[in-house]
């Protein structure tokens, strides 16, 4: 499913983008994302045993007062019968959006809470690391006892203790006697 979503994604991007209203879809894909996450809303978009005069109703509803461009693709994919894109589709349009701006999300692991300095620092240091700006969040993993695990995009760059540790103990298991 994924490379149809991307492919939508691509192709609503690439109007969004050229009509100047690629933060304006942004925004709406990602308010709507959270409703198609929704069992119930899911169930009324795929089941077989709902109507397409019924899932038409459901599609107009969450698009009602969204951008044209989102309409448009409730009406493309309904057509084509592949609502089940919708599920998949922001994460891949909030990626190409991210690219276009030369950023990119990462995440800083620490045993401890990290101070806004610090990720501010931390960011800087991610951002000069991938040649992007980088808008990091901070997750708490006390399982990695001090220190930080920087994930930017699908790189990680691990400064912890518990990786340190691990790789002495691996050291010392092969060091002859």
């Amino acid at each position: 499913m994924s490379l149809l979503a991307k492919r939508y994604a691509s192709a609503l991007f690439a109007l969004a983008d050229a009509a100047g209203a690629a933060d304006a879809v942004g925004g709406d894909l990602a308010a709507l994302h959270a409703d198609f996450q929704r069992d119930e809303v899911r169930t009324l978009l795929t089941s077989p045993d709902i109507g397409s005069g019924e899932r038409g109703v459901v599609l107009e509803k969450l698009g009602h007062g969204r951008h044209q461009l989102v309409q448009g693709l409730f009406g493309v994919l309904q057509h084509r019968r592949r609502l089940e894109v919708l599920f998949d589709i922001y994460p891949e349009f909030h990626e190409l959006l991210l690219d276009s701006r030369g950023e990119i999300e990462g995440t800083a692991e620490s045993a401890h809470p990290i101070e806004a300095a610090e990720l501010q620092q931390l960011a800087e240091l991610a951002g000069r690391l991938s040649g992007k700006k980088v808008l990091l969040s901070a997750v708490r993993s006390p399982e990695l006892i001090g220190g930080v695990r920087l994930r930017v995009g699908n790189k990680l760059y691990d400064g912890s203790m518990q990786t340190t540790l691990a790789q002495l103990e691996s050291r010392l298991l092969q060091a002859a006697i």
